[in-house]
């Protein structure tokens, strides 16, 4: 498998190739690179990559019309978008271009690896998967693509036809915690991209289908140590290179 990291900052690339080769030794036989997106097109045609990190504020040509370009001739190609725009606009025009996730700078090699994970664990097709692999893998993307919704036990093992019990007694042998622990983990992800976009911290609890704000408050800071506020605050001061006190 390829990958296409696309940044036209040079210490930022290889500073992106770096975490690849050393988080994904075996997953990738080429990590390949290009600083403009008219560069990644011609990478994209040449190498045909399966995973592409892309930068959207790029020379020449933007990331969002260099992807809108590679997915004409490789509809099957995946994206990750990266960059420093918070508002929505360049968020709906990723999605729309169909990209995968959307990363706002600065983030963590943690955030870039859960991306990364995601879209590996989306080459896997549903028909390559059976058994408890196989429902397993289709309840969490349930999860992670239906995060808003307003999930319970009975209606989770309702959408895959089984037993909520025995459903839940498979889920934590395989992924070591139980289904709403990982719906409470994705919702906790959702947010805090919500609050690097500038929404308050009760509008990224509707947005990720918490109607309860003091709840929503409790379990934020018990994943992250720190309130929602708190957070949001922290990255922008390190985004303006102030530091917390």
């Amino acid at each position: 498998m390829k990958i296409l990291i696309v940044e036209d900052e040079p210490l930022e690339r290889r500073a992106l190739e770096k975490l690849i080769r050393l988080s994904y030794p075996d997953q990738f036989e080429s990590v390949l690179d290009a600083k403009d997106g008219q560069e990644a097109v011609y990478r994209a045609r040449e190498e045909k990559p399966e995973l592409i990190l892309m930068d959207i504020n790029l020379p020449l040509m933007d990331g969002l019309e260099a992807m809108k370009c590679i997915k004409e001739e490789r509809e099957e190609t995946k994206f990750i978008m990266i960059s420093a725009y918070s508002d929505y606009a360049h968020l709906r025009d990723a999605m729309r271009g169909q990209a995968i996730d959307y990363i706002l700078k600065p983030y963590s090699a943690d955030t870039l690896r859960e991306a990364v994970d995601q879209a590996l664990a989306g080459f896997a097709l549903p028909s390559e998967l059976y058994g408890n692999k196989g429902v397993i893998w289709k309840v969490k993307r349930m999860l992670e693509e239906g995060y808003e919704k307003p999930w319970s036990l009975d209606r989770i093992a309702g959408e895959v036809n089984l037993n909520k019990s025995y459903l839940g007694r498979i889920f934590r042998d395989e992924t070591g915690m139980t289904m709403m622990n990982y719906l409470r983990a994705v919702r906790i992800k959702k947010a805090k991209e919500f609050l690097l976009r500038g929404m308050s911290a009760n509008e990224a609890a509707l947005k990720v289908g918490i109607e309860d704000p003091s709840y929503f408050g409790r379990v934020f800071k018990q994943e992250t140590g720190v309130s929602p506020t708190h957070y949001r605050q922290s990255c922008e001061r390190e985004a303006s290179g102030e530091k917390d006190e």
